[in-house]
């Protein structure tokens, strides 16, 4: 069972570049403890307000893109498709990069809120 700590706390509090150090680092038990800790900053239940909560979505699509296990990449896209609204241009960009298994959780959260189901980034 994944738990956070006060330290991943700290390091979600203390800015979007401390949050990229983590998830760009080699990790992933770290990784997945920070991930559960930004589901408790993103949720609007708690009224948690990140002045650099864009910049941390963008990191989740590049977790979501890069070489980290599937399990990481399931939680970064359980948070956008819980707490963020596309568009998701990195997500979109690097749709050769996705694996098969995430690809209609992808396309869901790529397709948010269209009332004509379509994806600009296939039709580029």
């Amino acid at each position: 069972m994944v738990t956070y700590s006060n330290a991943e706390k700290k390091i979600v509090e203390s800015g979007a570049d401390a949050i990229h150090k983590v998830l760009a680092g080699d990790d992933a038990d770290a990784k997945e403890r920070l991930l559960l800790c930004l589901d408790y900053y993103l949720d609007p239940y708690y009224k948690n307000t990140l002045p650099y909560e864009s910049e941390i979505i963008k990191l989740l699509e590049h977790v979501i893109i890069s070489g980290n296990p599937l399990s990481v990449k399931e939680d970064a896209l359980n948070l956008l498709t819980s707490y963020a609204y596309p568009p998701f241009y990195i997500l979109e960009q690097n749709l050769g990069q996705i694996e098969d298994q995430l690809m209609p959780d992808v396309m869901y959260a790529l397709n948010m809120g269209r009332s004509d189901g379509l994806l600009h980034a296939l039709l580029d």
